[in-house]
């Protein structure tokens, strides 16, 4: 949603300012400059990204307009959520674990919380750090080392969708050049055809110019930005459940081993110890 105001500020005022010095909507829809500049835009994604990237900008895409970042509802209920699987191996030991690690989407205390559940790589993560848990080792500095590993690895993945919009952003102008130089290509040989043909085919080259500047700037560049700021949102959260896990593998007990998660959110989403303390309720209750 905020990606698509930002948009409607843009063009809102790039047009409207252009409407205001009474320029005509007209002059601006050229379709052969906006082929040219969206197909090369597309061909140069395609051509220098592996198939993987490509499907991650498809769906990094769709996130941003389907959904922000992990907010404070979910870091209050990923806490609650490690909290009852922290207890539960504290009272009945860590291979009470098990069949919520091995099959996470039919355990009681997982699926309690779709909010995490729906999130792949944060259920990934979590399932695959207790299960070498379970497994026995308690080595709180391997475990810790072995997540902050996955963490980096999955971090890296998920900016690569970015920079390749960002990589397409900063090629947009330079291909505006080239559609403008192809304009101009054409306007030359209408060149002994009078100056209101020669004019009006200079203002559609200059148009391939203007999209390009436009594109990359007010629209590509927007979008690289937010994919980066949500990939950067969810290994914030991620990093958050790093906290909590070694921790508790540290022997901390599971109340304050969320304390410590919490106190690792930035402020903006951090909840309270009061609200934290009232969702440990819920979960004890």
């Amino acid at each position: 949603m905020k990606l698509l105001v930002g948009w409607m500020v843009v063009i809102g005022c790039t047009l409207g300012g252009f409407l205001m010095h009474h320029g005509q909507m007209i002059l601006l829809f050229v379709p052969t400059e906006y082929l040219i500049i969206c197909g090369m835009a597309t061909g140069i994604l395609i051509a220098s990204n592996p198939v993987r990237v490509i499907k991650g900008v498809v769906t990094q895409g769709g996130a941003l307009f389907a959904s922000g970042g992990p907010g404070r509802k979910q870091y209050v209920e990923m806490l609650q959520m490690i909290y009852e699987l922290m207890q539960l191996a504290r009272k009945e030991g860590v291979l009470a674990l098990e069949g919520h690690v091995e099959k996470p989407r039919e355990s009681s205390i997982i699926g309690k919380y779709p909010s995490f559940a729906k999130d792949p790589s944060a259920l990934a993560f979590l399932c695959d750090t207790l299960k070498v848990f379970v497994a026995g080792v308690l080595d709180t500095h391997a475990i810790d080392e072995l997540m902050e590993t996955d963490l980096e690895r999955m971090h890296e993945e998920e900016l690569e969708p970015s920079k390749a919009m960002q990589a397409v952003a900063d090629a947009l102008p330079a291909i505006g050049i080239v559609a403008a130089v192809l304009g101009i290509i054409l306007t030359m040989q209408a060149i002994d055809e009078g100056a209101a043909v020669v004019g009006v085919k200079v203002a559609g080259a200059l148009v391939g110019t203007f999209l390009g500047v436009f594109l990359a700037y007010g629209i590509v560049g927007p979008v690289a930005g937010s994919m980066s700021a949500l990939a950067n949102e969810r290994d914030r959260y991620r990093h958050c459940m790093r906290h909590v896990l070694t921790a508790s593998v540290s022997g901390v007990a599971p109340p304050m081993a969320v304390e410590i998660g919490r106190r690792s959110i930035f402020m903006s989403q951090r909840p309270s110890f009061e609200e934290l303390e009232e969702a440990l309720r819920e979960a004890k209750g």
